[in-house]
């Protein structure tokens, strides 16, 4: 399982967590907590790898890739036993050196693709 109070100590008590993929807005700490614990639970071997970070004042920006294999089950996705690796981008608003608002941008199209969930387009 991931570190859930790793993660949590980088962002501010009353941080704002959006994934536009899915979605999915997840407010403060307790937001975030719920959100890493249920993509650990669905991808017990999740990785994020940041390959680009810029950061200009109280703004961050990265590029990444996600990659796993889901063997869990999540609201959107059965579980399909499959590997994934998607890439995707975040911008970030820092606070006192912490993340305060995170907004991640991937496709869930690939990702479902790469699941098999969903048929590859030509």
């Amino acid at each position: 399982m991931g570190d859930v109070e790793g993660i949590l100590a980088c962002f501010t008590d009353d941080c704002l967590f959006e994934d536009l993929a899915l979605e999915t807005t997840f407010e403060g700490k307790a937001g975030v907590r719920r959100f890493a614990e249920m993509t650990f639970a669905a991808v017990p071997d999740f990785f994020w790898t940041p390959t680009a970070i810029l950061i200009d004042g109280p703004r961050a920006a990265t590029e990444w890739r996600m990659t796993g294999t889901q063997t869990g089950v999540t609201p959107r996705v059965p579980r399909p036993g499959k590997s994934f690796s998607v890439p995707g981008s975040s911008l970030l608003e820092i606070r006192a050196g912490k993340i305060h608002r995170n907004r991640d941008y991937w496709s869930l199209a690939t990702y479902l693709t790469q699941l098999g969930v969903m048929p590859k387009t030509a």
